[in-house]
């Protein structure tokens, strides 16, 4: 059963002949916002992270200078764990492309409470998987 408009307090609709290219059109920058929306919120996230790493990182700097000194005086035994800004800095990578690496499984890593580290070892054998060998198709430059 169809009810009138009125009834409803609605005024009526106009007819669809053209509202849908219209709709389009007007919906277009809503949709542009939101994906400017979404990758601001990745960069929000990312901050965050670092900032809560930057927090969880105040309490450990007590003990990091003397884990190093363990670690240069050869008395192995020890983890060399890195934090995920000594691993981006040890890549020269951004945060946003190591967490992708980390969460993929490419990189090993560990969460200790709410801390993500990497073992120094893992890291060195991501990047040994990662070495360029070029083909051989080409012969090699006297």
């Amino acid at each position: 059963m169809f009810f009138s408009n009125e009834s409803r307090g609605r005024p009526p609709r106009k007819s669809l002949g053209r509202q849908p290219q219209h709709l389009k059109r007007a919906l277009e920058p809503l949709r542009q916002a939101l994906e400017s929306h979404h990758h601001s919120l990745g960069e929000l996230e990312s901050a965050l992270i670092e900032f809560e790493e930057a927090l969880g990182g105040q309490e450990e700097r007590p003990e990091r200078p003397q884990a190093q000194q363990q670690g240069e005086a050869g008395r192995g035994g020890g983890l060399d764990l890195l934090s995920i800004t000594e691993v981006c800095q040890e890549l020269g990578m951004g945060k946003s492309w190591v967490y992708r690496r980390i969460q993929s499984g490419e990189i090993p890593s560990v969460k200790l409470g709410r801390n993500i580290k990497v073992r120094r070892e893992d890291l060195q054998g991501y990047l040994e998987d990662q070495r360029y060998q070029p083909t051989t198709s080409e012969p090699a430059s006297e």
